[in-house]
């Protein structure tokens, strides 16, 4: 999994974890497929359609879960925040 950095922003919450969390997305048919092999294949790696947001981005991107992660990130990162 990687570290929690935000998505948007860049902010590396690693020392406080208080200060953002991960959400999960809808998965593309890609996502889901790139998941399966994951657990087939038992890596341990990030999975699709997770992603870390910092505190402030986590309220934003919290509305978008109906989004596949691209489209989320795609309307956040074109919307003032």
């Amino acid at each position: 999994m990687r570290p929690p950095i935000c998505a948007i922003c860049g902010k590396d919450f690693r020392e406080d974890l208080n200060e953002g969390g991960s959400i999960s997305f809808v998965l593309s048919e890609s996502d889901k497929q790139y998941n399966k092999k994951l657990q087939q294949s038992g890596i341990v790696s990030h999975p699709a359609g997770l992603e870390w947001f910092c505190s402030k981005h986590y309220k934003i991107a919290i509305n978008h879960t109906h989004l596949t992660l691209d489209e989320a990130i795609d309307k956040m990162a074109n919307k003032p925040t």
